[in-house]
C-alpha cells in the first residue's frame, strides 16, 4: 500500500488477494476495459483505490449470476439508477429460472434413488394387493404398426415435450397394457409408453391411472421373460376371487440406466382388479 497522499492506493498482487483472483483477472478487466488500475505510475506500476472494491464485486455479482462481460463493460461505461435496476431484475429472473431447474434436477435425481431402493428391497415374484391412489402421466400412444425407428421417435417426442414443459422430475417411466391384451396374454402389445408425473398438470397427453384395488407383483428379469410372471399374478388375482378390472402397469423400477445385465431388471406389474 502507497502512503502519504495515496494512503488508499494499493498495488496489483494486494488487491487480487483481497478479491480473491489472480492478477492475470485484473490484466485481463484493464485490457478489456472494465475494471482499470486507478493510477498506473511513471514506472508502469498499477494501483487501485479502495473504492474499486466496489466496482470488482458487482463484476463478480453479474458474473456469477451469468452476464456477459461484454454486458458488464457496456452497463458501468452507462452506470445508472435505471440501468442498474433493469440488469439486477433481468438477473433475477434468470437466476430463478435456473433455481427452478436444479430443484428439478434434485426431484429427479432423488426419484432415482428412491426406486432403485424401492427395486432393491423389493421381493421379486411375490404377488400382493394394494389400495393405489390416482397417479398421472404423459403418455404416448403405440400400436402394432409401429417400427422399432418409430417406437424411438413417438418417445423421443415425448421426452422433448416433458423437458420443453418442465415436467420430468420424477421416475419411473414404464408401459400400459390394456385389459383386452393382459386377458388374452399379448403383454408385449403395449398400449401407451408414459412417464410419471409428480403431480396432475394441465397438459397435453395427460393420462390418469384410476384410484383403486391392484394386484402387484415385482418382475425380476428381462421383458422377454416377464409372461411368466403375468401369468403368476393373474393366477393370484383368480386365487383371491377377484377380477381383471382395467389396465395393466409396467413401471421400470430397476431398468437400463442402472443395470447393465437384463436379467438384473425388476419391473413392477400392477393390474386393477375388483
Amino acid at each position: 500500500m502507497r502512503h502519504g497522499s495515496d494512503q488508499h492506493l494499493i498495488t496489483t498482487g494486494e488487491f487480487a488477494k483481497i478479491c480473491g483472483v489472480s492478477k492475470h483477472t485484473l490484466y485481463h478487466y484493464d485490457e478489456i476495459g472494465i475494471l482499470k488500475p486507478d493510477i498506473i505510475s511513471d514506472n508502469g506500476y498499477r494501483y487501485y483505490s479502495l473504492k474499486q472494491f466496489a466496482t470488482f464485486d458487482l463484476i463478480s455479482t453479474l458474473k456469477d449470476a451469468g452476464t456477459s462481460l461484454k454486458d458488464i463493460k457496456n452497463y458501468i461505461e452507462n452506470q445508472g439508477t435505471a440501468d442498474f435496476l433493469k440488469i439486477m431484475t433481468a438477473k433475477k429472473k434468470q437466476l430463478d429460472k435456473e433455481r427452478q431447474r436444479i430443484e428439478r434436477m434434485q426431484r429427479l435425481l432423488q426419484s432415482a434413488i428412491d426406486v432403485t431402493s424401492r427395486a432393491l428391497n423389493t421381493v421379486p415374484g411375490q404377488p400382493r394387493l394394494e389400495d393405489c391412489e390416482e397417479e398421472y402421466f404423459i403418455t404416448v400412444e403405440l400400436t402394432k404398426e409401429d417400427s422399432a425407428q418409430d417406437r424411438v421417435c413417438k418417445i423421443n417426442k415425448q421426452f422433448l415435450y416433458c423437458m420443453e414443459n418442465c415436467l420430468l422430475d420424477i421416475f419411473p417411466s414404464g408401459f400400459i397394457i390394456n385389459r383386452h391384451n393382459v386377458e388374452k396374454g399379448l403383454y408385449h402389445e403395449a398400449e401407451y409408453f408414459f412417464c410419471k408425473l409428480m403431480k396432475k398438470y394441465n397438459a397435453d397427453w395427460l393420462f390418469v391411472k384410476p384410484q383403486g384395488k391392484y394386484a402387484v407383483l415385482a418382475h425380476k428379469g428381462s421383458y422377454d421373460t416377464i409372461p411368466a410372471s403375468y401369468q403368476k399374478l393373474k393366477d393370484f388375482i383368480a386365487s383371491q376371487n377377484l377380477k381383471i378390472a382395467g389396465k395393466a402397469y409396467e413401471y421400470e423400477l430397476l431398468g437400463y440406466y442402472a443395470a447393465q445385465d437384463p436379467e438384473d431388471y425388476v419391473i413392477e406389474i400392477a393390474i386393477e382388479v375388483q
